[in-house]
């Protein structure tokens, strides 16, 4: 595992609750729990803005392609 560093933040009670009692049901700490949360959100995240970028790219392309549609026509393929 990476070198752990402290990193503080607030958040409502309501969540801390929930994050206690979610981390002792499934037999981590708070902290491994929370950790594993943040990891998977910013996962998420990362393979959302993939995603958007490969959508933008693959529209590009086409559009690309579409514009060199006449020249395959042109007698030098």
């Amino acid at each position: 595992m990476d070198e752990l560093t402290p990193f503080s933040l607030r958040i409502p009670k309501a969540l801390a609750r929930s994050i206690e009692a979610e981390a002792k049901r499934v037999g981590l700490n708070k902290s491994e729990y929370a950790r594993r949360a943040l990891e998977d959100f910013n996962q998420r995240v990362m393979h959302e803005r993939i995603a958007e970028i490969s959508v933008r790219l693959a529209s590009q392309s086409a559009a690309e392609a579409q514009s060199m549609e006449p020249s395959t026509s042109d007698g030098l393929a």
